[in-house]
């Protein structure tokens, strides 16, 4: 006969077990879904590559048509470039605002904490003060 802590622990056990099974298969199907479509719109992008610059080169020539096409993909790899750069420097400074913010209130409640423990009551009217100052504010106004 077995304990109810071990049937607990059996049965979640079997829970998580079918879970991790199910997920997995979800994975695999999600994988191979994502590999043929991939596979397709990739042969699609070269096949529209391809009929862009025969279509090009009838009209101007088949050198300055792959020329043409070239620098239309360099200058489109360089906007994404650009457009990547910028992100990753507004990333930067909100991870460096977002440090700034967490050590200022490390700093607040250690001087709390060393506050609570020399002037108890003190440290409660603080605490409540900076709760209703620091309380989310309703976004609904009120006319």
């Amino acid at each position: 006969m077995l304990s109810l802590v071990a049937i607990l622990a059996q049965n979640v056990y079997t829970r998580v077990e079918d879970r991790v099974g199910e997920e997995v298969s979800t994975a695999k199907r999600t994988a191979i879904a994502g590999l043929a479509i991939g596979l397709l719109a990739g042969t699609a992008y070269v096949l529209a590559v391809v009929a862009t610059a025969i279509l090009l080169a009838g009209r101007y020539g088949a050198v300055p048509a792959l020329f043409g096409l070239a620098g239309g993909f360099l200058l489109a790899a360089l906007i994404v470039l650009a457009i990547l750069v910028v992100r990753n420097r507004r990333e930067r400074e909100l991870r460096r605002i977002r440090r700034e913010q967490l050590a200022a209130r490390r700093d607040l409640m250690a001087a709390a904490a060393a506050l609570a423990v020399r002037r108890p009551f003190a440290a409660t009217g603080i605490a409540l003060a900076l709760g209703y100052l620091f309380a989310p504010k309703s976004r609904r106004r009120r006319d």
